[in-house]
């Protein structure tokens, strides 16, 4: 059986929003490699500073790495890069909020139109530019700047690139491998950057749609609903179709891809298969990449049901959000 209307336009509209994600994680991508370039030469010397440290008997501790001018001249010149990208980085979601926010208001008066098809039910609409959503705009989840947020993951770059070389420093690799791990390993700030990008701009769309049903005066409320792919969050899959007033946030994890599905007042709730019965219907090779191996065993074995993947974790900061049931908590 098909799913209803409204549930295939907002799988629909998941869809652009997943492939218009992917373009602008490949142009972060392709901009921090701008920043590895710029500091390429600097790796290089310092790899192969300390490789002959090695070759002469000389160990380098932690600290004596942090004293030596080469290692500080080159963090100095990460933290100078990191900055450029943070700036450039922060232009760039910014703008992805406002988009998305009008996107999410469009996106639920279309949803709440055409969940009640041929009824010709009237609602109000937010205008694009609400100022609500301006606020959002810039800001993190718990209201700090945006930016602040983004300057966080520097001291994931900076102990990326210094673990990879002392490893390899350790390990007596050579020193032009050394070099493209300690690069390699300045991409643990790139991938928050990612995951920050990801995660605030979904929450403004989410929160946008959320107003503008609150302001429709026709939606009571809203369900969630979840992808249908092989790598959603077990949580989020099984928790697909709970209820929420048109007053509550979405309980949603970072870089969450969960949307909302209206409830109409006066009408019967939208109904379509969910996240449990879906997956029971997949092959083996779909199931394990959701839940895991480990899970999956368990699952298959009978010690736990599929409802007790989903644990509801509070955070004062940031909200309530679901997320999978660690796999210590399931088999007891």
């Amino acid at each position: 059986m098909p799913d209803p209307l409204v549930v295939q336009v907002m799988r629909q509209f998941k869809l652009d929003l997943l492939a218009r994600e992917q373009v602008q994680m490949q142009d972060m991508a392709k901009q921090w490699l701008g920043l590895e370039d710029a500091l390429e030469s600097q790796i290089q010397a310092m790899a192969d500073e300390l490789a002959r440290e090695a070759a002469e008997g000389r160990a380098i501790s932690q600290a004596k790495l942090w004293r030596m001018r080469r290692y500080q001249s080159l963090q100095a010149q990460l933290q100078q890069e990191l900055a450029s990208y943070t700036e450039y980085a922060e232009r760039l979601i910014v703008e992805n909020q406002s988009q998305l926010g009008a996107m999410g208001i469009q996106h639920a008066a279309m949803a709440t139109q055409v969940s009640v098809p041929g009824l010709g039910v009237h609602f109000d609409v937010l205008p694009m530019d609400v100022e609500a959503i301006e606020n959002m705009v810039g800001l993190a989840g718990d209201g700090s700047p945006l930016k602040a947020l983004l300057k966080t993951t520097w001291g994931d770059s900076a102990a990326g690139l210094t673990n990879e070389l002392i490893r390899s420093t350790a390990l007596g690799i050579n020193p032009r491998e050394t070099a493209r791990r300690m690069r390699q390993g300045t991409t643990q700030g790139l991938n928050r950057m990612l995951n920050i990008a990801r995660t605030e701009q979904l929450r403004v769309y989410r929160e946008a749609g959320r107003q503008q049903y609150e302001y429709s005066g026709v939606v009571e409320g809203f369900k969630r609903l979840a992808t249908h792919d092989g790598h959603v969050c077990p949580a989020c899959l099984m928790a697909e179709g709970e209820r929420y007033s048109v007053k509550q946030h979405l309980r949603e994890h970072p870089s969450g891809r969960c949307t909302m599905v209206p409830i109409i007042r006066g009408m019967p709730e939208v109904q379509w298969e969910k996240g449990p019965e879906w997956f029971k219907r997949q092959g083996e090779a779909t199931q394990v990449s959701i839940l895991g191996r480990g899970r999956y065993d368990a699952w298959r074995d009978g010690q736990f049901s599929l409802d007790q993947l989903v644990t509801v974790r509070k955070d004062s900061t940031w909200g309530d959000s679901v997320q999978p049931t660690p796999l210590k908590d399931l088999i007891h």
